[in-house]
């Protein structure tokens, strides 16, 4: 009895570590605040992984994974910073602090001169890391003599981080062999292309400079920067007057682009967090949570099905390849691929995980940040990875799908969750891809 009780103790406490709320696990770790623009976050909510069912080995892994940790994507971004500071030391608006900050984000600026984009060495040791957690997990996988195949977005950062995928594997096997393209040919399936993607890119351009509707307004109309806003600036009404931005946006590019360097391995944050407080930080969270999820996430949203409706690209290839695999066609026992955010979040819309839902309500925007919460799975270097196991003693291929490492359950009946049949995942992929078509 005494047993019985300390295993349900332990439960319990395992229970409430996972179901943390947003701001409570990002006051431990505040760099997640920035949900995408952070570094790759899988082994801060790493679990151990289930065991396979008796007797099934893993013989095939097909994954896709963003590129890790890069500079930022465009020069606007750092520049937009540095033109509030510009106008407002021009003005006599500036502190002793804002002074401070100007005169960092032009140095921030001159470290990313002509490196807008690049795959930074923090984004090459993330990817290194998962190959080999990958290769540690699924060795059978990669025995001598084993092709893998990998493919790539021609996006600089991409290839390199396919590069350092492919060198941390043949650290740990020789004798693998390797093939690495980044062609044209492939973009289609990497990345979203095609007529139903530039019109929804060309949404994304209508809506994401300021996300700005009347459930935001609202919203952005409770929140209180004056921690921030007195820190760094006499008044802040003039600058976003003069630019033509809300305040929570101003304030919102200044914590991220000083949040973002961490990608460049600037881990002091003491300048940063005597800005912000804690509960800034955490409102910029849910601002930027709900930017995401109305651009490039929620499947409740009739513009981004128009973007969810280019996946079956991938999830074609990805179906395509394991099926040669099973078939003893494929000669590769690995296919990577490795690409971007906006097209792992659409697989993760795809796939629609328990664990990860993309059909919430929006139109409240603290709920939206606890049901919905970016930060565990759509950081720098975030991955799924599909691993398919056989054995000698049933006909049935089994697969497992991991997200930033851990395993993830479908809204599919079976009796060895988290491993499934892969003729039942095979068609619940289809079948979701063929909803979005629609």
């Amino acid at each position: 009895m005494k047993r019985f009780l300390l295993i349900l103790s332990a439960l319990f406490v395992a229970t409430i570590a996972f179901a943390q709320s947003s701001r409570e696990e990002i006051d431990k770790k505040p760099d997640l605040a920035i949900s995408t623009h952070s570094v790759y976050a899988g082994p801060y909510f790493s679990q151990p992984i289930a065991k396979a069912p008796k007797g099934y080995e893993p013989f095939y892994i097909s994954h896709y994974g963003r590129h890790g940790s890069r500079y930022e994507a465009n020069a606007k971004h750092p520049a937009e910073v540095i033109n509030y500071f510009d106008y407002a030391d021009k003005q006599g608006l500036l502190t002793p602090k804002g002074k401070e900050a100007k005169a960092l984000f032009e140095k921030i600026k001159a470290l990313q001169e002509g490196r807008i984009g690049e795959l930074t060495q923090i984004g090459a040791e993330q990817h290194k890391g998962i190959a080999r957690r990958m290769y540690d997990r699924f060795k059978p996988i990669f025995q001598r003599g084993a092709i893998i195949s990998s493919r790539s977005s021609t996006y600089t950062r991409c290839i390199l981080s396919m590069a350092a995928f492919n060198e941390s594997l043949k650290e740990c096997e020789p004798l693998i062999e390797t093939r690495l393209v980044a062609s044209e040919s492939d973009q289609a399936m990497i990345r979203p292309t095609g007529p139903l993607a530039s019109e929804y890119h060309h949404n994304i351009r209508l809506y994401s400079p300021h996300c700005w509707d009347p459930i935001m307004e609202n919203w952005a109309a409770k929140q209180n920067f004056s921690h921030a806003t007195n820190a760094l600036f006499t008044d802040i009404k003039p600058i976003c007057k003069h630019f033509d931005e809300s305040e929570i946006h101003v304030i919102s590019s200044i914590y991220k682009r000083l949040a973002f360097m961490q990608n460049l391995g600037w881990h002091d944050r003491s300048f940063l967090d005597s800005i912000f407080t804690a509960e800034e930080r955490h409102a910029i969270y849910k601002y930027e949570t709900y930017r995401l999820f109305c651009v490039f996430a929620g499947t409740s949203l009739p513009d981004s099905n128009k973007y969810f409706a280019t996946m079956h690209l991938l999830v074609d290839d990805i179906v395509k390849y394991a099926d040669l695999a099973i078939e003893g066609k494929n000669s590769a026992s690995a296919d990577l691929r490795f690409g971007h955010d906006y097209y792992l979040l659409g697989l993760l819309a795809t796939t629609n995980f328990n664990e990860i839902k993309m059909d919430y309500d929006y139109s409240d925007i603290d709920k939206l940040a606890e049901n919905w919460q970016p930060h565990k799975f759509i950081t720098m270097a975030s991955n799924m990875q599909f691993v398919f196991y056989r054995s000698k003693k049933s006909a049935d291929v089994l697969v497992r799908i991991l997200h930033n490492e851990n395993d993830m359950t479908l809204p599919i009946e079976s009796a060895t969750a988290p491993f499934y049949k892969w003729e039942d995942v095979k068609k619940y992929l289809n079948d979701r891809c063929a909803s979005f078509r629609k």
